[in-house]
Protein backbone atom coordinates (compact mmCIF):
# COMPACT_ATOMS: atom_id res chain seq x y z
CA UNK A 1 0.00 0.00 0.00
CA UNK A 2 1.38 3.28 -0.85
CA UNK A 3 1.57 6.00 1.77
CA UNK A 4 -0.71 9.33 1.74
CA UNK A 5 -0.62 12.41 0.06
CA UNK A 6 -1.96 13.93 2.84
CA UNK A 7 -2.06 13.63 6.38
CA UNK A 8 -5.69 12.78 7.20
CA UNK A 9 -5.67 13.29 10.67
CA UNK A 10 -4.00 16.76 10.31
CA UNK A 11 -6.59 17.92 7.56
CA UNK A 12 -9.73 16.67 10.28
CA UNK A 13 -7.76 18.94 12.92
CA UNK A 14 -8.06 21.96 10.77
CA UNK A 15 -11.33 21.37 9.75
CA UNK A 16 -12.85 21.50 13.23
CA UNK A 17 -10.68 24.11 14.20
CA UNK A 18 -11.97 26.13 10.91
CA UNK A 19 -15.97 24.82 11.91
CA UNK A 20 -15.21 26.18 15.42
CA UNK A 21 -14.16 29.60 14.14
CA UNK A 22 -16.53 29.71 11.71
CA UNK A 23 -19.29 29.11 14.19
CA UNK A 24 -18.53 32.13 15.87
CA UNK A 25 -20.09 34.49 13.08
CA UNK A 26 -23.08 34.72 14.32
CA UNK A 27 -21.77 36.12 17.57
CA UNK A 28 -19.66 38.68 15.55
CA UNK A 29 -23.05 39.81 13.39
CA UNK A 30 -24.87 40.81 16.36
CA UNK A 31 -21.79 42.90 17.55
CA UNK A 32 -21.68 44.22 14.22
CA UNK A 33 -25.04 45.18 13.94
CA UNK A 34 -25.13 46.65 17.74
CA UNK A 35 -21.86 48.79 16.35
CA UNK A 36 -23.69 49.90 13.72
CA UNK A 37 -26.84 50.90 15.60
CA UNK A 38 -25.01 52.74 18.33
CA UNK A 39 -23.38 54.64 16.01
CA UNK A 40 -26.12 55.77 13.63
CA UNK A 41 -27.77 56.76 17.30
CA UNK A 42 -24.82 58.76 18.12
CA UNK A 43 -24.65 60.12 14.87
CA UNK A 44 -27.76 62.46 15.71
CA UNK A 45 -29.30 64.85 12.86
CA UNK A 46 -28.20 68.00 11.13
CA UNK A 47 -29.74 70.53 13.71
CA UNK A 48 -27.20 70.84 16.31
CA UNK A 49 -28.51 70.05 19.78
CA UNK A 50 -31.52 68.47 18.69
CA UNK A 51 -32.37 65.01 19.29
CA UNK A 52 -33.71 62.94 16.84
CA UNK A 53 -37.15 62.36 16.19
CA UNK A 54 -38.71 58.68 16.62
CA UNK A 55 -37.81 57.23 12.67
CA UNK A 56 -36.27 59.94 11.78
CA UNK A 57 -32.53 59.33 11.64
CA UNK A 58 -29.86 62.37 10.36
CA UNK A 59 -27.69 62.07 7.36
CA UNK A 60 -24.93 59.43 8.63
CA UNK A 61 -27.27 57.17 10.27
CA UNK A 62 -29.21 57.27 7.18
CA UNK A 63 -26.57 56.18 5.31
CA UNK A 64 -25.39 53.80 8.02
CA UNK A 65 -28.55 52.13 7.43
CA UNK A 66 -28.03 52.22 3.62
CA UNK A 67 -24.64 50.45 4.33
CA UNK A 68 -25.83 47.55 6.29
CA UNK A 69 -29.21 47.25 3.74
CA UNK A 70 -26.44 47.23 1.06
CA UNK A 71 -24.10 44.05 2.83
CA UNK A 72 -26.51 42.23 4.26
CA UNK A 73 -26.75 39.50 1.90
CA UNK A 74 -22.52 39.59 1.62
CA UNK A 75 -22.75 38.98 5.53
CA UNK A 76 -24.90 36.50 4.86
CA UNK A 77 -22.71 34.62 2.40
CA UNK A 78 -20.06 34.16 4.70
CA UNK A 79 -21.08 31.47 6.87
CA UNK A 80 -23.00 29.99 4.32
CA UNK A 81 -20.10 29.80 1.87
CA UNK A 82 -17.63 28.86 5.15
CA UNK A 83 -20.30 25.80 6.00
CA UNK A 84 -19.94 24.34 2.07
CA UNK A 85 -16.16 24.74 2.19
CA UNK A 86 -15.78 22.85 5.30
CA UNK A 87 -18.39 20.39 4.33
CA UNK A 88 -16.63 19.83 0.73
CA UNK A 89 -13.76 19.62 2.12
CA UNK A 90 -14.20 17.10 4.56
CA UNK A 91 -16.11 14.76 1.86
CA UNK A 92 -13.09 15.11 -0.10
CA UNK A 93 -10.99 14.13 2.46
CA UNK A 94 -13.29 11.06 3.25
CA UNK A 95 -13.25 10.22 -0.64
CA UNK A 96 -9.49 10.58 -0.63
CA UNK A 97 -9.77 7.99 2.27
CA UNK A 98 -11.89 5.64 0.44
CA UNK A 99 -10.00 6.04 -3.12
CA UNK A 100 -6.40 5.04 -1.52
CA UNK A 101 -8.00 1.96 0.18
CA UNK A 102 -10.13 0.85 -3.35
CA UNK A 103 -6.63 1.56 -4.73
CA UNK A 104 -4.84 -0.84 -2.65
CA UNK A 105 -7.54 -3.19 -2.34
CA UNK A 106 -7.39 -3.12 -6.10
CA UNK A 107 -3.78 -4.02 -6.71
CA UNK A 108 -3.73 -7.03 -4.09
CA UNK A 109 -6.94 -7.63 -6.54
CA UNK A 110 -4.41 -7.32 -9.38
CA UNK A 111 -1.46 -8.91 -7.65
CA UNK A 112 -3.47 -12.70 -7.23
CA UNK A 113 -3.64 -13.90 -11.15
CA UNK A 114 -1.31 -15.66 -12.73
CA UNK A 115 1.21 -13.66 -14.78
CA UNK A 116 0.91 -13.74 -18.10
CA UNK A 117 4.19 -14.53 -20.02
CA UNK A 118 5.17 -12.97 -23.44
CA UNK A 119 5.25 -15.78 -25.99
CA UNK A 120 9.10 -17.18 -26.54
CA UNK A 121 10.56 -16.25 -29.82
CA UNK A 122 12.59 -18.52 -31.46
CA UNK A 123 16.21 -19.05 -31.73
CA UNK A 124 17.79 -16.30 -34.26
CA UNK A 125 14.89 -13.82 -33.32
CA UNK A 126 12.82 -14.38 -36.36
CA UNK A 127 9.39 -15.79 -35.48
CA UNK A 128 7.16 -18.20 -37.72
Amino acid sequence: MSNWDIQVESVRRVLSKTEDTAGKFEGEFTAYSNGLASAAKSAGTMAPGAAPKSGTPGPVAAALQEFADKTFDDLRYLPARAAQSIGGAAKATEEYVTGDLKMAANAQHDAIPDPKLPPVKPEGGKGK
